[in-house]
């Protein structure tokens, strides 16, 4: 008892202390690549249960199909559904919310744990699966233990989801004060018994048997092959009719039969061999089950389909103030996710700013910083041009120097009667 405890008080404390911000979606996205990059190490687990014929080989194109129906499902977590001002002036509505902690007791299938937990952190939920035996335990433990690690990404505590192997049913479900909703997915006589142990509200949904009335043999081969692929069938066979096998109930007619299956199936799949068009639609219109069909095989794929609201209250919210008169000072708006999503949008969108700000300053500081580099090349080629041009006017100024000392010193040569090879000496030496 005191493990369940502990494990009841991680659940509590997992779902109070998640960050309402979160964006369930895209840790689910997260879980669904984290699932698809571990692919080769969820087969060989699954190799493992297969091999102590304590499991089925797992299909991965049945967690893309959950993935494909995850996408298209609303973001319905504090949803408003309604929101109005009575005649009273006064603010009234409805909101969805969390329960809180639910708890899914069934055989092990992995798709249907996978489908739950999944469920469960889009509506803000901690979940306990619970199961009485180890049916694909290798296989389900190394999917939570990656569920876990998505979680811990995202701040979120990892008791958010756990994983139960218990013969005690009964002592957990007894808590009414921890558990908000059980989910019971199994066969008839197993939901029967979880409602009676159970001290909050149970959803029974059928898993894996199935519900098959006869009413005329024009399809018997097809018939005998549903028969022999599965075990799990509740067979109604009209009176009068001869079937190859022994293990049937007879019925009177379609009314019987409707209300012998509804009386003993578990809800999942159920089916109907008829050529009356009338039974046919009576059959579809009044079994009490998930999947419904005529002429065709009940064996459809493993799986259930818990609908997501069925993890959700709706509460009522009232806002029991007038709203003044001409001022908005008293104004109200319930604290609905949309609210809280524009409130994150802006904040993202002022980090986004913010960010920019930075760049622009960084741009700003770079160019900065270029133009004092390209201004300090140009005033060292200034200083250079400068240099070269004093150079070059001192050589002028010494050149003419030498020049107007040069020529005074030829003429005065010619004047004073030189001889001819050193006046010849002195053009060469002016050229």
């Amino acid at each position: 008892m005191d493990k369940i405890r502990e494990i009841l008080g991680n659940a509590t404390m997992a779902y109070t202390n998640m960050d309402r911000n979160i964006d369930g979606k895209k840790v689910v996205q997260n879980i669904f690549e984290i699932l698809k990059e571990s692919k080769e190490s969820v087969e060989k687990a699954n190799k493992i249960d297969v091999k102590n014929n304590n499991g089925f080989k797992i299909n991965f194109d049945m967690l893309q199909k959950l993935n494909n129906e995850v996408n298209v499902i609303e973001d319905l977590y504090r949803k408003v559904i309604s929101m109005n001002k009575n005649g009273n002036n006064y603010l009234e509505g409805k909101q969805t919310d969390n329960l809180g902690t639910i708890c899914l007791v069934y055989d092990g299938n992995t798709y249907c744990l996978l489908e739950l937990v999944i469920k469960a952190i889009l509506t803000h939920n901690s979940i306990i699966i619970t199961s009485e035996s180890d049916y694909m335990k290798a296989t389900n433990e190394l999917i939570l233990i990656l569920i876990q690690r998505i979680l811990e990404a995202y701040n979120i505590d990892k008791n958010l989801v756990q994983l139960l192997y218990t013969s005690r049913i009964e002592e957990l479900l007894s808590n009414s004060v921890s558990i908000n909703k059980v989910f019971a997915i199994g066969n008839k006589s197993f939901q029967d018994r979880i409602r009676k142990v159970s001290k909050v509200q149970v959803i029974s949904k059928g898993y894996n048997y199935y519900d098959l009335y006869i009413e005329d043999l024009k399809n018997l081969t097809f018939i005998q092959k549903i028969v022999k692929e599965e075990e799990n069938i509740d067979i109604y066979v009209k009176s009068g009719l001869k079937v190859p096998f022994e293990d049937y109930i007879e019925v009177e007619d379609i009314d019987e039969a409707i209300a012998q299956i509804n009386f003993n199936t578990s809800g999942y799949s159920s089916s109907i061999f008829t050529d009356n068009n009338n039974n046919a639609s009576m059959f579809l219109r009044e079994v009490k089950a998930d999947n419904v069909s005529v002429n065709s095989s009940p064996l459809i794929e493993n799986i259930v389909d818990v609908d997501v609201n069925l993890l959700l209250t709706k509460k009522n919210m009232f806002y029991p103030n007038p709203l003044a008169e001409g001022t908005g000072k008293n104004k109200f708006e319930f604290p609905t996710a949309k609210a809280i999503l524009e409130k994150n949008k802006k904040r993202e969108e002022q980090l986004i700013i913010e960010e920019m700000q930075k760049e622009n300053f960084q741009i700003k500081s770079n160019s900065e910083q270029v133009q004092k580099q390209a201004k300090m090349q140009l005033e060292q080629k200034e200083m250079e041009v400068n240099n070269l041009k004093r150079q070059l006017y001192e050589s002028q100024s010494l050149a003419n120097k030498y020049m107007s000392i040069f020529k005074k010193s030829f003429f005065s040569r010619i004047f004073s009667g030189l001889r001819k090879e050193e006046i010849e000496n002195d053009t060469k030496l002016l050229s």
